[in-house]
């Protein structure tokens, strides 16, 4: 079922069920990925920027692939934990510290000594904003030490959704030259295969569910992914494979009903980016002609061009009698109102990519508790499509990374507790981390408005309804420190009955001490009461 002619057949459907967005992508490339222009025809135009007269689409696009790799995944910071279902047996020190570690191997396997994730994810989200979707390819190099992250050209990836609007089919379409063809492929170093070295060929990656699918079976029928090599330039090539996951991760900014493909920031700023483009095109036109205006002459006999110069002397351009003969063409332009139009077009370039949002350029006089409440408000309104990055995108990525770090062995053993138990990804980028403390800010502020009410009335009793144990707990999730900075509960509570226990004690030596302290008392009063009887005795 999965042969050569199969996939190639394949191939042609997917090829055609992508033509119509193919229009779009050519117009988005040429106006905001210059570098991408060539994507369909694979030949590289190196005046591609030329075409641009003004580059506000191209600022706000690395604003937003900055910002949202700023956003979810900066190598400054921890942006995601492990966590399970069940939250009381996460919070379990023995399983807190466990998920915590292998955090750490994935943390690990992402840096750039072993995988070049963080130097390709600014590209992936970069495509996913001008063409509303990127895509990432991970797979292990064997025997290297290394992961290979690499985002794919939007224009060699073709996809395919089911019923349920998941991808399940992805092909990838790129050209090799003979001799890395088969330094890729060593089947082809093989004289029948036909390869030549400096002949150029297509090749196709498709990889599908896999139809005939049969779990604990070696081979590539036991993996749920079916992966193929073939090419329609050689024709008796094929190498088969399988994933246990998807090793493609293809992010989506906004999916339309009906339609494979998606559509992002890029679809919705096009419009102004091309009319901005014309309106500057029509400045540096109109400047020109303020600058060097065209000369009103009677005839071609008395000045040319060529001798309108600076410093020049002019003969003919006026009369005998001081009437000027050469008179500059006022061409009556309004260019205040046209700049104008072009700042508004501007402004909807930066709204489209959400350039506001990203950057905190016009308030700078913005306090603390401002900047963090303005901070809120920009992750509450990207929340969607940031919610969409990671279910599409990072979690995927996640999960296939984990299980291969498992299947080499490079994981420590589970506690037993965790038999049974689905782990699951927490984010704790600042989306998460600002969602969060938002509730411990609240938090804070409800414990200090309870002590204000306390201070004015007087009522201390009123703090008794404040449960230290459950706002340490709120707090700690809230803000997300490292779990090593809270004691396990077990060990709170016997450190509680060892203070409970030397209180008690000290406790009873006060009553002793004070006892004695009685008894002596009573003993000197008896004592002096004997004496002062004995004094009146006659």
């Amino acid at each position: 079922m999965f042969g050569i002619n199969h996939i190639l057949d394949r191939h042609g459907e997917l090829k055609a069920a992508r033509q119509p967005a193919e229009t779009q992508w050519r117009d988005i490339a040429k106006l905001m990925r210059p570098e991408q222009e060539d994507m369909f025809s694979g030949n590289s135009k190196t005046s591609a920027y030329d075409d641009i007269y003004d580059s506000t689409q191209l600022y706000a696009l690395e604003s937003f692939s900055g910002g949202i790799f700023g956003q979810l995944t900066n190598p400054a910071n921890r942006w995601f934990e492990l966590s399970l279902q069940d939250k009381d047996l996460a919070k379990w020190l023995p399983v807190k510290h466990w998920l915590y570690s292998v955090a750490n191997v994935i943390y690990a396997s992402i840096s750039p000594s072993v995988s070049n994730f963080y130097s390709e994810a600014p590209a992936w989200f970069a495509d996913l904003g001008a063409f509303g979707m990127g895509t990432l390819y991970q797979e292990e190099v064997p025997g290297k030490g290394r992961i290979l992250d690499r985002v794919m050209p939007l224009g060699e990836t073709y996809i395919d959704i089911d019923m349920d609007g998941d991808i399940d089919t992805v092909h990838r379409e790129f050209k090799l030259k003979g001799v890395k063809a088969k330094r890729e492929f060593p089947d082809l170093a093989e004289p029948a295969s036909g390869c030549q070295d400096k002949s150029e060929y297509t090749f196709i990656h498709a990889v599908s569910l896999n139809p005939e699918f049969e779990a604990g079976r070696l081979g590539p029928r036991g993996m749920p992914w079916v992966s193929a090599y073939v090419s329609p330039d050689l024709r008796n090539f094929m190498r088969l494979g399988g994933y246990y996951q998807l090793p493609y991760h293809a992010v989506m900014w906004n999916r339309r009903p009906g339609r494979v493909y998606p559509v992002g920031p890029g679809h919705m700023a096009r419009p102004d980016v091309a009319m901005l483009q014309e309106m500057e095109r029509s400045h540096i036109v109109a400047a020109q002609h303020a600058a060097e205006p065209a000369l009103l002459l009677p005839d071609e006999s008395t000045i040319t061009a060529a001798d309108v110069v600076p410093n020049a002397v002019l003969y003919g351009a006026v009369s005998e009698d001081g009437r000027e003969l050469a008179r500059p063409l006022n061409r009556a332009q309004n260019l205040g109102l046209s700049r104008e139009q072009s700042q508004q077009r501007r402004d909807a370039i930066r709204e489209a990519f959400f350039f506001g949002l990203m950057q905190l350029m016009n308030r700078p006089q913005m306090t603390a508790t401002e900047f963090l409440g303005f901070q809120e408000e920009k992750l509450r309104l990207m929340g969607p499509n940031l919610a969409r990055i990671q279910g599409q995108g990072l979690s995927p990525f996640l999960s296939r990374r984990y299980r291969m770090l498992e299947r080499a062995g490079q994981l420590p053993p589970p506690p037993p507790e965790l038999e049974g138990h689905a782990i699951e990804v927490e984010y704790v980028s600042p989306l998460a981390k600002m969602q969060q403390a938002a509730t411990g800010r609240a938090v804070l502020s409800w414990i200090g408005a309870v002590g204000q009410v306390a201070q004015t009335t007087g009522d201390s009793g009123v703090l008794d309804n404040i449960d230290g144990d459950a706002v340490v707990s709120v707090l700690h999730d809230a803000f997300g420190p490292p779990p090593a900075v809270r004691r396990d509960p077990r060990e709170v509570e016997k450190i509680r009955k060892q203070r409970a226990a030397l209180a008690a004690q000290q406790t009873e030596l006060d009553q002793q001490e004070q006892s004695v302290a009685i008894q002596s008392e009573a003993a000197h009063a008896a004592q002096a009461q004997t004496l002062a009887a004995d004094r009146v005795q006659p």
